[in-house]
């Protein structure tokens, strides 16, 4: 602040004539003091005046003296109390003193204070005009990123959406921002949100989201916290990887490609546990390859122990949902009474005996993944209406529940009854069958794929042996009679069957006299027999009628082997040594 110069300091003997005289050549307000040690008062030209018009020629000069002040070493140490209530303003300061009136101290003052304030506020538009500039290049910068950057508060309340999500989600940011997480979940525009999972937990989540149109992103949320640990602010990243797992798809299918071109001879395929020789099983596995990346609905039609399930799961597996949840819902083996709660889940006291935290049914675990409705035959009418509105709408219900969630699920399904009778005995609704059967796959009995029959045998025995610790083989003869059998129960038939050889087996190698009784003395279908006859040489005959009719009916050696399950050398060998006359291919 700026301050005047020394004020004038006279002492308490002068005289009023001599103060008159000091006033016509010096400008007041004057400092009055005793003995360089006391100050008495302010002598104020107008306050002096006044007095002396009112009291005459009084000789005393303290009578004339305006003692409202305060003395202060630093004008800015006035306080709003001292200002109010002094005249004047005393700066004693390295022996000098100044006097200056409240007003004109007050008027200093404010304009330090303008001053001040300008300053302040010129600095605060500069930094302003910093951090304008700084916001904005890093708003560039995030919206720059390939990748959506989503940020929401701790309640879930979205801040900021890089432009990114137009590529990911085909929608703006406005479509987010301003919107709870929760929000978004429900209108299905975000599913299996990690920025949910670490508002709960407070840690970092990452998960695959599969996005309405069709993009797979893998999404990571990261927790801010503030200074007091509280959480403050949920950053997810969200990177495009549709590719990623296109070529994750395309290298499955290459696999299985490769798999054929390494059996291209015996034609043997072998995939999550599906392994055949059939080309009618081959064409069912080439047709579950090319539908599995889309989202269809499938049904899988096919007598009881074919491999439904299988199936249902190699399509999961070679599609896009192959890392989430594959649900298999037996429907034949819920009561009826229970299946609506069990799809759908219940809420908290929908029934007596319910959980009280209420319940998540099977089509909400699917969420993400695959639901494969095995035996839909079996599903009662009035739950066929809600599986309707599940497969149309993609949302369904809780028991006692009254809001609808929407879940992102591939829906497959499987029976081995006739639909089409049941439709038209009112036992099946027609408009389901259609929804669900966009693209129908047929599973061949086993006993249309009789080469497959040597193959899961082997496939099996290799299965059990590892199971129980055993070290049990079959011995040809013995395969070809498990060859001849018709399986009715399919191939889960043919694998008790193996599991029960390898459990009762009393020796190494298991021939005819050790097979199940039902199977060793069945009819061999080729041989007539008129008495009791060696095993070995019935077994002979009925190898021998097998291989004339399977010469007869494919007229080369390669095509028999592969019927008949066996390598091409084996056909060969046997031909010969029956001594039939064959062409070689």
């Amino acid at each position: 602040m700026e301050v005047k110069k020394e004020s004038l300091i006279v002492f308490s003997d002068i005289s009023i004539l001599d103060v008159k005289a000091l006033l016509k050549i010096n400008s007041s307000p004057f400092i009055v003091m005793k003995n360089h040690l006391e100050i008495l008062g302010i002598l104020d030209e107008s306050f002096f005046l006044k007095i002396l018009d009112s009291d005459g020629q009084n000789q005393e000069i303290t009578s004339y003296l305006n003692t409202s002040f305060v003395v202060v070493d630093d004008l800015d140490k006035l306080s709003e109390e001292d200002m109010s209530t002094y005249d004047f303003v005393i700066q004693h300061n390295d022996n000098q003193y100044s006097c200056h009136p409240i007003s004109e101290v007050r008027e200093m003052l404010l304009k330090k204070k303008m001053k001040s304030l300008i300053s302040l506020n010129e600095s605060l538009k500069k930094e302003l005009e910093v951090t304008r500039k700084k916001v904005k290049e890093l708003t560039q910068i995030l919206h720059s990123s390939y990748d959506e950057i989503f940020v929401t508060d701790a309640n879930g309340n979205t801040l900021f959406v890089s432009e990114a999500c137009k590529k990911l989600t085909g929608l703006p940011p406005e479509a987010f921002i301003n919107k709870n997480i929760k929000e978004l979940v429900e209108k299905g525009l975000i599913n299996n949100s990690v920025t949910l999972k670490t508002m709960k937990t407070k840690a970092i989540h990452s998960a695959e989201q599969t996005y309405p149109h069709g993009v797979t992103v893998f999404c990571t949320a990261k927790p801010i916290f503030d200074e007091e640990g509280n959480l403050y602010r949920i950053v997810s990243n969200s990177r495009d990887i549709t590719e990623l797992v296109e070529m994750k798809s395309q290298l499955n299918r290459v696999n299985l490609r490769n798999q054929r071109a390494r059996h291209e001879n015996s034609r043997t395929v072998s995939f999550n546990n599906f392994i055949t020789n059939s080309d009618k099983m081959i064409k069912v596995l080439e047709l579950a390859e090319k539908v599995a990346p889309m989202d269809s609905s499938i049904f899988i039609h096919g007598e009881t122990g074919v491999g439904k399930g299988v199936l249902a799961r190699v399509i999961h597996d070679l599609s896009s949902r192959k890392d989430k949840n594959f649900i298999q819902v037996n429907c034949g083996a819920i009561p009826s009474a229970l299946i609506e709660s069990e799809l759908f889940g219940y809420e908290s006291g929908a029934f007596t005996g319910a959980n009280k935290h209420g319940k998540k049914g099977l089509v909400e675990s699917a969420d993400g993944g695959t639901l494969f409705l095995d035996e839909i035959g079996e599903m009662p009418l009035d739950i066929q209406v809600k599986i309707l509105h599940l497969v149309q709408d993609r949302t369904f219900m809780k028991v006692g529940g009254t809001k609808e969630k929407k879940v992102n699920i591939r829906i497959i399904s499987a029976t081995n009854k006739d639909l089409k009778q049941m439709i038209k005995n009112n036992q099946f609704r027609e408009d389901l069958y259609y929804r669900l059967h966009v693209v129908p796959m047929e599973i061949p009995q086993l006993r249309e794929r009789k080469e497959d029959i040597l193959l899961l045998t082997d496939y099996f025995l290799k299965k059990f042996n590892e199971k129980y610790g055993q070290s049990i083989t079959i011995d040809d003869h013995s395969k070809l009679i498990l060859q001849l059998q018709d399986y009715p129960g399919n191939v889960r038939e043919l694998e008790n069957v193996i599991e029960q050889i390898v459990v009762t087996a009393r020796k190494p190698i298991v021939t005819i006299e050790d097979l199940p009784s039902d199977l060793t003395y069945k009819d061999t279908a080729l041989v007539n027999l008129t008495g009791i006859i060696p095993l070995k040489k019935a077994l002979e005959e009925t190898e021998k009628q097998l291989l004339s009719q399977a010469l007869s009916t494919y007229k080369s050696t390669r095509k028999m082997a592969k019927a008949l399950g066996v390598s091409q050398t084996t056909i060969m060998r046997k031909l010969g040594k029956y001594q039939f006359s064959y062409q070689d291919d």
